[in-house]
């Protein structure tokens, strides 16, 4: 049976931190020592102490002990990493690194500024679930640009998911577990034996198989009697065959497949924004100026008679369900409402080949490998429903809490009228008859397919290692959004779009070890070349409102785009247990444009970066500290707005100008006793934006340079956790395993500014509090009892529990601006179960 333990034009950096640093969760508490941790950060396996790159590597049995199964579970334990999950998209996570953000994950017109690899594959959007079902055996994430290497688009940094090969041998390895809430989870892999020889005849062949199938009730129930808010469903299983057809030739064929069919989270109103540039409240305008004018024209004789029996009602149901959201405010409740919850559908495929083979070693070249990858991954979702908690539906008399839009518009109609019906407001009441007067709606299809072939020569000689490399990668993205919001003033319009992506690279990279300073000192050197093609087919359907109809739209626009991206490094060896290194990088994310928003092109992103960084070891081996301080520079960074300026909400893209940061992340292991490893991280990350656009008009001005923050990334992270085996007893070993993760508060976007009714007949520039996500402190455990004594195999059981103290955060808010509604979505409350383990 196998054995399962774990194996530049840049300002000058401010010295502002002390380097302290490095995290347990790359070793095990199995000795009074830190074990080493091998990584393929450089395309080859290596020490991390030895790679000269911000890293953090998760091994499979820190992945175990957090439970991490997707890029969700992950974020919150990694030094200056943030993210969010996408609201009303599940699957869709947005993943920043050292305050650089790749956008709202939902949108794919945006591609993500942190590349991630599955076993070498890109992929190319942060949609499907491949690491929901893999045995994972380690997670690299690289932070700053990785221009080279890991090339098409990380600006912000990389993630690297490598999956146990197939064993070779028959094993089983099954999970299964109950908690709160209603949780059910079954993960399995089964491992057969191998069928052949290595280098006789066809050769060896080996297969693994996984599979995982994990339900949840909703978190937060639904008082409007629908599915509740925040459930689970989701299925995925993964197929791995290793042919070994010689000693020198290897191909790894991977197969996965994953569903997801749930519904999303809370949106829970927790605000209303100005109707006016004077900051005139929603809630008092229907009180003060609706209502009482409705009521005066309900007593006109002869005025429309659905004023008293359908608007008024409404105009109060309206004001009940404001009243009832800003009495509740912040923090997290037990249930909302929503006419319509809002249901995600993911289905994902992705296959990948990569073929090793071990050329030989040449006098001049030295040992030299040749590796192709080959992949292809298509993804489809759909989703549907409200992105608020206030229920619009209407009854049998039409009667509902309409959205203050349309109470403003009836207004305006009716109060030209005097009270009387005609034809226009007649339209108004059809329409809401034929679309509702909710808040919003989402409805959207996406079909998203890529396909990627790379090529890899990797050599190595005693002074110099070196990688080349060609990388093609082309993907199609097919949307048909009917999103709707202030029902039915705007309408439903469909918007169709296609977008296309053809990228090709060319890179290379060396490290020449001197000896004439004993291989003390590394020069490290790339560089990529790339070129890539973006294009957009817009499709936009007619938009027929009770105002009139707008015509059809369509076009087609292409661009090309090209960059050299590099990286230079210094790294010395001060002793066999200290080791520092001077990195400058560039990083390159191409332009492209945004199928939400008809004719939205915005242009490619740079970023420099210099960064100092040390890796050491002491006391044996029970003292680990790491530590970097960067700064970077980017122009033309690619941000995220909300635009509701077509009088529904999209997410638009902008080249927001320039942004100087720097940072810090500080790193410490410890193993201070036999079985235990403690481990701190502190990151800290300072600046927002040199420059960004400004909104003006008629000469008054938002000064973006000024007002804009750094969004989806807080300045301050600290993570701690105790990993130890405290009793080794006859009936197994009792192990206990905390992990608390703190971050300071942090701004949802960078800037929200909008044209809107200065109240007074006109127009003026406003700009609208950005919301910002509390701090917060979570802290998660697992008590273990492993190697329990069985007559064969391993048997382990486990008590878990996420968000201990219950903390009470928001994970992400909108403000939709000139739509009226400010929502939060919450992380998930306390949660806990049981798991049993075997495998043999």
């Amino acid at each position: 049976m196998k054995n399962y333990s774990s194996t530049g034009k840049m300002k000058m950096l401010p010295l502002a931190m002390s380097l302290l640093s490095m995290p347990a969760w790359v070793s095990t508490a199995s000795a009074q020592a830190l074990e080493e941790v091998l990584v393929t950060a450089e395309r080859r396996e290596g020490s991390l102490q030895d790679t000269p790159i911000s890293i953090t590597a998760i091994t499979s049995d820190g992945i175990e002990k957090r439970g991490i199964t997707s890029t969700d579970d992950m974020f919150a334990s990694m030094p200056s990493m943030g993210g969010y999950s996408a609201p009303g998209s599940r699957g869709a996570t947005s993943l920043s690194i050292r305050g650089i953000s790749g956008g709202v994950a939902s949108n794919i017109s945006l591609d993500p500024a942190v590349g991630m690899y599955m076993d070498g594959v890109y992929v190319g959007k942060m949609l499907g679930g491949a690491m929901d079902v893999a045995q994972i055996e380690r997670i690299e994430v690289l932070r700053g640009p990785q221009g080279t290497l890991y090339g098409r688009n990380s600006t912000a940094g990389a993630i690297n998911v490598i999956s146990r090969k197939p064993l070779g041998e028959f094993a089983v390895d099954l999970t299964g577990g109950l908690g709160n809430y209603g949780l059910r989870t079954l993960k399995g892999s089964v491992d057969l034996d191998s069928v052949g020889t290595v280098g006789e005849g066809a050769g060896k062949l080996s297969a693994a198989f996984n599979f995982l199938k994990k339900d949840r009730d909703g978190l937060y129930e639904n008082y409007s009697g629908g599915s509740d808010f925040d459930s689970m469903d989701r299925t995925a299983w993964r197929a791995a065959l290793r042919w070994e057809v010689t000693e020198d030739l290897t191909v790894d064929y991977i197969y996965d497949h994953s569903e997801l069919d749930e519904v999303g989270a809370l949106q829970k109103v927790v605000g209303f924004t100005a109707l006016t540039t004077q900051g005139t409240s929603r809630l008092d305008f229907l009180k003060n100026t609706v209502l009482p004018n409705a009521q005066g024209l309900a007593m006109v004789p002869g005025s429309d008679p659905r004023i008293s029996s359908r608007w008024i009602p409404s105009i109060n149901k309206t004001i009940e369900a404001y009243e009832r959201a800003l009495e509740r405010g912040e923090g997290r409740p037990k249930g909302g409402w929503a006419e319509n919850a809002p249901i995600s559908e993911n289905d994902s495929n992705g296959h990948s080949i990569t073929a090793e083979l071990f050329l030989g070693e040449h006098e001049t070249f030295g040992e030299v490998t040749f590796k192709s990858i080959t992949a292809y991954r298509d993804i489809e979702t759909y989703v549907f429903g409200d992105l608020d908690d206030i229920d619009s539906s209407l009854d049998v008399n039409g009667v509902g809490a309409y959205n203050d839009s349309l109470h403003g518009a009836l207004l305006q109609l009716y109060g030209g009228s005097s009270g009387f019906s005609f034809p226009l407001v007649d339209s108004v009441w059809n329409a809401v008859d034929q679309l509702g007067a909710g808040h919003s709606l989402q409805d959207t299809n996406s079909e998203y397919e890529q396909l990627s072939q790379e090529f890899q020569l990797i050599g190595s000689t005693p002074q110099l290692d070196y990688t080349l490399g060609l990388f093609w990668f082309e993907d199609e993205s097919n949307y048909d959004r009917r999103a709707a919001f202030a029902l039915p003033l705007a309408g439903r319009q469909a918007e169709k779009y296609t977008l296309n992506t053809d990228a090709l690279a060319v890179y290379g990279q060396g490290t020449y070890r001197f000896a004439q300073l004993e291989d003390r000192l590394a020069l490290t050197i790339g560089l990529r070349y790339t070129e890539e093609k973006k294009a957009v087919d817009y499709d936009f359907g007619q938009v027929v409102s009770p105002f009139g109809t707008t015509p059809a739209r369509s076009t087609s626009l292409d661009n090309n785009f090209y960059n050299f991206s590099y990286n230079t490094t210094l790294a010395y060896d001060f002793a066999d247990n200290i080791n520092g290194f001077l990195r400058y990088a560039t990083g390159y994310r191409s332009g492209g444009y945004n199928g939400e928003i008809f004719g939205n092109g915005f242009e490619e992103e740079t970023i420099e970066q210099v960064e100092v960084g040390v890796k050491t070891d002491w006391l044996d081996n029970r003292l680990r500290v790491n530590a970097g301080l960067y700064g970077y520079k980017y122009d033309d960074l690619q941000t995220s707005v909300i635009d509701t300026s077509s009088g529904t909400a999209a997410s638009g893209i902008i080249n927001a100008g320039v942004a100087e940061r720097w940072g810090s992340e500080i790193e410490i292991s410890a193993a201070p006793i036999e079985a235990m490893v403690v481990s701190l991280a502190y990151s800290y990350i300072h600046g927002d934006f040199a420059e960004y656009p400004s909104t003006c008009l008629n000469g008054q001005c938002i000064n973006g340079s000024k007002e804009s923050k750094r969004g989806n990334s807080p300045s301050n992270k600290v993570n701690l956790s105790v990993d130890y085996t405290f009793a080794q007893t006859a009936i197994g070993d009792f192990s206990v395993f905390v992990d608390a993760n703190w971050q300071d508060s942090w701004e949802q976007v960078s800037l929200a500014p909008a044209i809107i009714s200065d109240g007074m007949g006109g127009q003026g520039v406003y700009s609208f509090p950005v919301r910002s996500m509390d701090e917060r402190t979570v802290i998660n455990g697992r008590l273990s009892l492993s190697n329990i004594p069985v007559d064969k195999g391993e048997l382990m059981v486990s008590l878990w529990g996420n968000n201990l103290t219950d903390d009470d955060y928001p994970a992400y808010g909108i403000n939709f601006q000139a739509l009226g509604l400010e929502t939060e979505q919450y992380g998930a409350p306390r949660t806990y179960g049981l798991e049993l383990r075997y495998r043999f």
